[in-house]
C-alpha cells in the first residue's frame, strides 16, 4: 500500500526568549548582558530560523509534497527547534543545555542531508517494509524505531563534522569540558567550581551564537542544494551572507581543533567572561 503525504503542518516563526523572572539568579543578567553586547549575533540567528521558517511554509504546496520533502522536514524541523531553544538558553545564560542542543541539530541535519543526497531511499524503504503499522496485541499504532543516523554525512561535512565533533565532546561528562563550563575561574592552583551557574560570560555566549549561525548556514546551503524538494527563497540566500559576516571577526571567541603530540586537541580562543576583559587561551 503507497503511503500518502498529508499536507504538512507549519509553525514557521521564531521568536526571542522571554525576559526570565527577576528571582532566577544569575538570568536576568546574562538576558540584558547577551541582548546588549551581542544583540547583531542574536538577530543572525533569529533571522536565519525564520528565513528557514519561510522556505518550510512555502513548501506546503502539492507540488512539493513527497516522501523525500516529508522525510527530511521532519529532521529539519527538529534541528530548527533544537537550535532555537539553544538560543534561548544561551539568552538565559544556561550554556550547559545550549551545547547538547546544538550537537543534536547538527545530528538532524546531517541525516537530513544523507536522505535528500540518496533520494529518501531509506525512508522508503522503511515505509515499504511497515515502518507506520498496527500493533494489534498492542491495540496501538506501530512507528518502528529503526536507528538511523548519518556517519558519513558527518565525516566530510565541512560545517556539520567539526562542529558535531566538538560539540559532542563539550556535552560528554569530560572533566576539561565540565570545568570549562562550570569551573572556568580555575587555574593550576586550585579549584573553582559552580552550581547552577546562570551568569553571563560573555566566550561562552558568543561561542554557542557562532555554533548555531554555522549551522543556519549548513541548512540554508542544504536547501540550495535541493530546489526541487523545498521552495527557492531570495531571504535565505540573503541571510547566507549576513550569517558569514558574522562569523568573520577575527575577535570572536572560536574553537580550532590542534593535534598535540598525535592526540585531538581542542584550542579556545578569545576567551573572556566580559567584553572588556583581556582575551586569553584554554587548551583542552
Amino acid at each position: 500500500m503507497e503511503v500518502r503525504v498529508s499536507p504538512p503542518r507549519v509553525f514557521p516563526v521564531a521568536t526571542l526568549a522571554a525576559r526570565p523572572p527577576a528571582d532566577l539568579a544569575g538570568s536576568p543578567d546574562a538576558y540584558r548582558q547577551t541582548s546588549f553586547v551581542l544583540e547583531a549575533d542574536l538577530d543572525a540567528v533569529l533571522s536565519g530560523l525564520n528565513a528557514e521558517g519561510g522556505i518550510a511554509e512555502a513548501s506546503l504546496g502539492a507540488r512539493f509534497r513527497s516522501q523525500a520533502m516529508v522525510s527530511a522536514l521532519g529532521l529539519w524541523s527538529r534541528s530548527w527547534l533544537c537550535r532555537l531553544e539553544a538560543l534561548h538558553a544561551v539568552q538565559w545564560g544556561n550554556y550547559a543545555a545550549a551545547t547538547p542542543l546544538v550537537r543534536s541539530a547538527a545530528d538532524y541535519q546531517a541525516a537530513m542531508l544523507y536522505l535528500l543526497r540518496t533520494g529518501a531511499q531509506e525512508w522508503r524503504e522503511w515505509l515499504d517494509s511497515g515502518g507506520i503499522a498496527i500493533a494489534a496485541e498492542q491495540h496501538a499504532t506501530e512507528y518502528t524505531l529503526h536507528a538511523f543516523r548519518a556517519a558519513e554525512i558527518l565525516a566530510a561535512h565541512d560545517i556539520l563534522g567539526p562542529l558535531y565533533r566538538v560539540a559532542t565532546d563539550f556535552s560528554l561528562s569530560h572533566f576539561g569540558s565540565t570545568l570549562l563550563v562550570a569551573g572556568n575561574e580555575s587555574a593550576p592552583d586550585h579549584v573553582s567550581m559552580t552550581f547552577g551557574d546562570r551568569d553571563f560570560h560573555f566566550g561562552l555566549a558568543e561561542l554557542h551564537l557562532g555554533w548555531l549561525i554555522e549551522l543556519g548556514i549548513a541548512q540554508v546551503e542544504t536547501l540550495r542544494e535541493f530546489p526541487g524538494v523545498f521552495a527557492a527563497s531570495e531571504l535565505a540566500e540573503g541571510w547566507l551572507a549576513r550569517g558569514r559576516a558574522a562569523l568573520a571577526g577575527a575577535a570572536r571567541c572560536r574553537v580550532e581543533q590542534v593535534d598535540q603530540d598525535g592526540v585531538r586537541r581542542y584550542l579556545v580562543h578569545n576567551w573572556r567572561r566580559e567584553p572588556r576583559s583581556a582575551p586569553k587561551r584554554i587548551l583542552l
